[in-house]
């Protein structure tokens, strides 16, 4: 790599660190506001004419809020997964292990954050669904359920695409350390004892 495409990498990287670490920092903010909106009196109160309370508004507004920011940021996760694991070097095999399990942990990345924005939004959206469905909760739950089981199959499916590539990277990298090995201990022995006794001879003659 040369130093102009080693520069434009470290800008990339800096830029993408700093773009995702923004909207984390951000999400944490909010959560923050949110415990201090919890602590103000009378947020335990029933909204007028509902029967949820001011409190279970506010953390739904924020689980949204929060849900939104992950989703948002689950690309940048990914960028970030695969250039941590040198996906953005160029190689002339394309279909190299070292890339392809690159590529499939940014997947990984990506959907686990879908995941948890999922899971996010519906532990905040609870404490108003709940009480506005009264018996048909469950139709809540079955809600999530499905929706919750978009990003966990994609999930599944890359852990499964990762095996193979793993395998072969593990096997490359054991097979490579042997061969190493097998130079330094595979020497020819008759070469070894012309050697010792070359050096006999010269001590003798000095």
């Amino acid at each position: 790599m040369s130093s102009n495409d080693a520069a434009i990498g470290s800008a990339l990287d800096r830029d993408a660190v700093r773009s995702a670490s923004r909207l984390l920092i951000g999400a944490l903010a909010v959560v923050g506001v949110l415990a201090v909106v919890t602590l103000l009196p009378g947020v335990d109160r029933l909204v007028p004419f509902a029967p949820v309370t001011f409190a279970a508004v506010a953390t739904a507004v924020v689980a949204l809020a929060v849900a939104g920011v992950l989703l948002y940021a689950a690309p940048k996760f990914a960028l970030l997964t695969r250039l941590a694991l040198g996906g953005r070097e160029a190689r002339a095999d394309g279909d190299a292990p070292s890339n392809r399990i690159a590529e499939n942990a940014g997947g990984i990345a990506y959907w686990l954050v879908a995941f948890g924005a999922v899971l996010v939004a519906y532990r905040g959206l609870a404490g108003v669904a709940t009480p506005l469905l009264g018996g048909g909760a469950w139709a809540y739950d079955a809600a999530f359920l499905f929706v919750a089981l978009v990003p966990a199959v994609f999930l599944v499916a890359r852990l499964t695409v990762t095996v193979d590539p793993l395998a072969d990277a593990v096997a490359d990298r054991v097979s490579v350390d042997d061969g190493a090995v097998g130079d330094d201990s595979a020497r020819d022995p008759d070469e070894t004892a012309e050697g010792e006794t070359g050096d006999d001879a010269d001590r003798r003659s000095d």
